[in-house]
This record gives C-alpha cells, sequence and structure tokens, in this order.
C-alpha cells in the first residue's frame, strides 16, 4: 500500500504550488477584466439572466496571448461548473 500523500500534492496540477501559481494568474487577470468593465459584479444566476437580457457597451482590450488562454481556461472550467 503506498505511503500517505504529501500536503503538497494537487491531484490535477501535480503540485500545489502549481495550482497555486494557476490561481494567482486568474485571479489577476479577473483584477484587470475588473478595471476594464467596472466593479459591478455578477453575483448569481439571476444577475447573469439580467446580463444576457440587455446590451451593453463596447470596450476594447488588447489581451497577451498568455491572458487569453487564462481566459480560456478559467471559461472551459466554468462551463464544467454550470
Amino acid at each position: 500500500m503506498p505511503g500517505p500523500v504529501s500536503d503538497s500534492y494537487d491531484p490535477e496540477f501535480g503540485t500545489g504550488e502549481l495550482a497555486d501559481k494557476v490561481m494567482d494568474a486568474i485571479q489577476k487577470l479577473s483584477q484587470r477584466v475588473t478595471d476594464i468593465v467596472g466593479s459591478s459584479v455578477v453575483k448569481d444566476a439571476d444577475e447573469i439572466r439580467k446580463v444576457l437580457s440587455r446590451p451593453g457597451p463596447s470596450f476594447t482590450a488588447t489581451l497577451t496571448e498568455r491572458e487569453w488562454r487564462i481566459i480560456r481556461f478559467a471559461l472551459n472550467r466554468a462551463l464544467k461548473d454550470i
């Protein structure tokens, strides 16, 4: 039988440190998006339904390839949770 699993082990990312890096990258990009679109946060399903039902202002922002990939990862994770 295998020995105990280290506290720093993460089943998806390999180590807790790598999982923390992923979370940190998403949090930083989330803050950047907040800086662009404003601080009003969509907190629940009722609020997102309201957002979807009205046209909003257009925003232009340049993102790096790294940022786009982090966003895609986060969106794919969100889709799994819905």
